[in-house]
């Protein structure tokens, strides 16, 4: 089922951004440089394994590099790797993701003002643009240095009057892509640069890596735009988040 690759999908997508260690339980994501990204430093335990063996392996091992020791988990339902942790001392934050899926490529009715072209390097404007506000900062600049290099990861920018603008990224794994890192300037916004962005990663998509895309998102105005691009909201899928202090 399609819920079923995007769980997983999300249980392995911080491998573009991070070290991973791979354990007989499941799996160590870590980025050193990169304290502050969660999505960079945490692990995956699997279901009906040792759960003792793995935290004490994990709470180790985060500590030993002065990193919070963090688990992240991806249920249709409640996670008994999750309800151990929890039991076991570790603070919990539940959230129900909300996902959109494009069912319906659709290109959105509006003239192309921005040059789109892939990046293949990160430099300051990038930073410039993800520090205009606070949704990004600091640890998603460096997430994207990680990630620029690895196979099938496709960043691409919005240049309006030659100045960088918007990004967004489309990270592919088998028959699935996912869409991040979605972002415009703050002082350029209501412009329709996100929607022109869109349409370029619809018609890439379509065209090279013929694959459904997916992303995650919250913002009802940036919603309005997926919709009308063709994605469609799937069922919930709950994303634990267990730390020990």
């Amino acid at each position: 089922m399609l819920v079923d690759k995007i769980m997983n999908f999300e249980n392995n997508f911080a491998e573009i951004q991070s070290i991973v260690i791979e354990k007989p339980y499941g799996k160590i994501f870590y980025d050193k440089n990169n304290p502050l990204s969660h999505d960079s430093n945490h692990a995956l335990i699997n279901e009906d394994n040792d759960y003792d063996l793995a935290i004490i392996d994990i709470v180790n091992f985060y500590k030993s590099i002065a990193i919070t020791p963090r688990v992240y988990t991806f249920t249709r339902n409640k996670s008994t790797v999750g309800q151990y942790l929890e039991s076991k001392g570790f603070n919990k934050s539940i959230e129900e993701i909300c996902f959109f899926v494009q069912k319906n490529k659709i290109i959105i009715d509006i003239p192309r003002t921005i040059d789109i072209k892939r990046l293949k390097q990160i430099d300051e404007t990038i930073y410039e643009l993800l520090n205009s506000d606070d949704e990004e900062g600091e640890w998603g600049y460096k997430s994207l240095i990680k990630s620029i290099d690895k196979e099938n990861f496709y960043l691409f920018g919005g240049y309006d009057d030659h100045k960088l603008v918007c990004i967004a990224s489309l990270y592919k794994q088998n028959d699935i892509s996912r869409i991040n890192n979605v972002f415009t300037k703050k002082d350029k916004r209501g412009n329709g640069f996100g929607s022109q962005l869109i349409n370029f990663i619809t018609d890439f998509n379509d065209k090279t890596l013929k694959t459904i895309s997916y992303l995650y998102a919250h913002n009802s105005i940036a919603i309005k735009i997926y919709k009308k691009a063709g994605y469609e909201e799937m069922n919930a899928i709950t994303r634990g988040c267990y730390w020990l202090d």
